[in-house]
């Protein structure tokens, strides 16, 4: 059910306006009402505020929406299939990968959900790839925007989800839009990163698929700065997006790390993702805490070596995917916490073993986690058959003097302009989550659409919502929904391509919506209009924009019930002497 906002300018609210009485003389700002006609005291007002997953979410997606939308299906009188369409049409307003995401994204949204303070987040992430997987299994497409073509083209060099995401968004304006890739399929580090045991090959390439039938046309094997210059690029297009990526592994900078059977984390992933073949032996040792160094050692279990990964800090600061640590371990890779390579031994050109050095943490530095120490006297070895240094990754360019790449990455402007008519974004300008990546190249997208048009999105500043502002004691508990997973000696049989996590069902996929307490806008719990002493919150039903609450302002006594008993927080009290 929608809402009037009495501080915005809308249909509903003309409508309200109009149609019985006319409530108010004045309004300034966008949430203080000077005058409620001859109100003295303070009257509800209805302030949409931003929920803190919407506010988490670094790819803007409006998390709210897509769970409430599910809560509506009795109301609307929605068939099952009529409301996951409406489910899909506001998923890929700003999504053009759930299923994707639904996997791989460590869902900073759940950590914000105010439904923590009760039993448990929702589950947010298994709900999207629940309707990421039922668009691809039922041929769901994309909405474009407009009908209307736009005669401008443009190039976008990387197909992986900065890319991609910017080449949806721009196709979604109607622009013609080209994307180059360097290697033989899309996806970039979705593809070659990230084993097929967390994200399978046919959902990246379904959801590729679906992009590239909104008009986006896909040129595999093209290599920008060897097959076709920037500069070509810039003189037959009229914008540029690079979405490069980090695929080049940063070096230990120590001796013997040339070796023949030493490999990068992003080199040894890809070339095993890309189908080559890479003696490792029996005895391999990952360096590293992130998701590139589990991801590398899970892998080289499944090629059938014992792995162990040297971290020198603790599981604490390990800034691997949670779950992925858990699975590592149940696999019983062997982490060994607080221990620090200082050194590598070869014989005859190969690294046989690490000199380590054991660790304790000290004070926080930069990163905010606590600065590992070395202990005097602690050193010793761990023999391995391979070595994969894991520690970090950088945008790898052939035309490096163009911009400062390397270590300082590339560095464009608020807008994400490098110069007039180029753009970037994703891992090119930091490395971080695919989400953060889509949400880079929505915004790109945005600021090109906008350099030709002047049409920039509307920016709204909402206030995010806390529990405190919430009647929390209004929603039920009711249990998390958790995804299922297959046990490790049955994973580990399916080697790299048995998928590990098996999602929710579709019966947990609704128990999920409803657990969502829509926080900070309504959610039609119809409290408001039975609770009211004097029935002056009324409910519009024939009108031209759909059903909506109004409060008749010249019969409210301003008892401020219907601001104490609104579950979300959505009802705000104001009037004459302000809020």
């Amino acid at each position: 059910m929608s809402q009037i906002n009495p501080t915005e300018s809308n249909p509903i609210l003309d409508f309200a306006l109009n149609y019985e009485y006319p409530p108010y003389k004045d309004q300034v700002g966008t949430d203080k009402i000077v005058a409620f006609g001859d109100a003295s005291h303070k009257c509800p007002i209805y302030v949409e505020q931003q929920p803190p997953c919407n506010d988490a979410c670094p790819a803007g997606n409006d998390i709210r929406a897509w769970l409430t939308t599910m809560q509506q299906v009795k109301n609307k009188k929605w068939s099952m299939d009529e409301a996951y369409r409406q489910l899909w049409k506001e998923v890929s307003k700003t999504q053009p990968l759930p299923a994707v995401c639904g996997r791989v994204c460590p869902n900073p949204c759940e950590g914000s959900c105010n439904r923590n303070e009760k039993e448990g987040s929702v589950s947010i992430n298994a709900y999207e790839r629940w309707i990421g997987d039922y668009a691809i299994q039922n041929g769901f497409e994309h909405e474009k925007l407009t009908d209307e073509k736009r005669p401008e083209k443009i190039a976008v060099v990387g197909s992986g989800p900065a890319g991609l995401s910017c080449a949806f968004q721009l196709a979604r304006r109607g622009y013609d839009v080209t994307i180059f890739e360097a290697f033989k399929e899309t996806g970039g580090m979705l593809r070659y990163g990230i084993p097929a045991y967390r994200l399978p090959r046919e959902v990246i390439d379904a959801e590729v698929a679906a992009i590239e039938r909104m008009g986006v046309e896909i040129r595999c094997n093209t290599v920008v700065g060897k097959d076709i210059s920037l500069d070509e690029l810039k003189e037959k297009y009229d914008s540029v997006y690079l979405g490069i990526g980090a695929h080049k592994g940063i070096k230990l900078g120590m001796e013997g790390e040339d070796a023949d059977n030493v490999f990068s984390g992003a080199e040894f992933l890809n070339r095993i993702h890309a189908g080559k073949s890479v003696a490792i032996g029996d005895q391999v040792v990952v360096i590293g805490g992130g998701d590139t160094a589990i991801d590398a050692a899970r892998v080289s279990l499944r090629l059938g070596a014992k792995v162990t990964i040297l971290y020198r800090r603790t599981r604490n600061e390990m800034p691997a995917i949670a779950p992925e640590i858990e699975e590592a371990l149940e696999e019983n890779v062997d982490i060994r916490f607080l221990t620090a390579p200082i050194g590598i031994v070869t014989e005859n050109g190969r690294a046989v073993a690490v000199r380590c050095q054991r660790m304790e943490l000290g004070e926080p530095d930069k990163s905010g986690r606590r600065r590992p120490v070395a202990v005097e006297g602690s050193e010793f070895e761990v023999p391995c058959t391979a070595l994969i240094p894991a520690i970090s990754q950088e945008p790898e360019w052939l035309d490096a003097e163009r911009y400062v790449i390397g270590r300082d990455w590339l560095k464009p402007g608020k807008d994400f302009s490098l110069e007039d008519g180029v753009y970037t974004g994703g891992d090119a300008i930091n490395l971080g989550l695919v989400c953060g990546a889509i949400g880079d190249g929505r915004k790109a997208a945005e600021n090109i659409h906008a350099r030709f048009t002047g049409e920039f999105p509307p920016m709204k500043e909402k206030k995010v919502i806390k529990p405190s502002e919430m009647s929390m004691e209004y929603y039920e508990d009711e249990e998390r929904s958790e995804r299922t997973h297959l046990a490790p000696d049955v994973r580990l049989k399916g080697g790299l391509d048995l998928e590990i996590d098996q999602g929710i069902t579709e019966e947990q996929f609704m128990k999920e919506a409803h657990r969502c307490m829509s926080c900070g806008l309504c959610f039609d719990c119809k409290q408001c209009v039975s609770f009211c002493p004097h029935g002056t919150i009324k409910r519009f039903k024939d009108n031209p924009v759909g059903e909506v609450v109004y409060t008749k302002y010249s019969e409210c006594e301003g008892c401020h019930l219907c601001h104490e008993i609104c579950p979300c927080g959505y009802i705000q009290m104001g009037g004459a002497d302000g809020l």
